[in-house]
């Protein structure tokens, strides 16, 4: 291949690249948006108000940092609980909830996976 055809298909394929790199404005690549770090309180914050209570409840399994948000999910998804408190050391969920929920309700959603749940009394 002589000289000028090499230099005509290297301006053919440099317009090429540059056609498409017009076209193309968006990144092919976007960076993954953090998600807002949410965190799980180790106390409750409140008092309880009238018409509720403070239950505490052993909640063995819990082995990491990990578990801690689960468990308080579990918690506060329970319909009558206003604040939780998830304390994997000590192995405990704090509740204030309404003095009308039920305990054993409560247990039955505290204990999922390999959780598992007793009030103390």
């Amino acid at each position: 291949m002589n000289k000028p055809a090499i230099a005509a298909l290297l301006l053919i394929a440099a317009g090429a690249t540059a056609a498409v790199m017009l076209k193309t404005q968006d990144p092919t690549y976007v960076a993954p948006q953090n998600a807002k770090q949410e965190t799980t309180p180790l106390v409750l914050t409140s008092q309880p108000a009238a018409g509720e209570v403070v239950r505490v409840f052993e909640v063995e399994g819990m082995c990491c940092g990990g578990c801690r948000p689960k468990v308080h999910a579990a918690a506060v998804a329970v319909a009558g609980v206003r604040e939780a408190a998830v304390d994997q050391e000590a192995g405990t969920a704090t509740l204030i909830v309404r003095e009308d929920v039920d305990l054993a309700a409560l247990e039955r959603a505290l204990t999922f996976d390999k959780y598992e749940s007793h009030a103390r009394h």
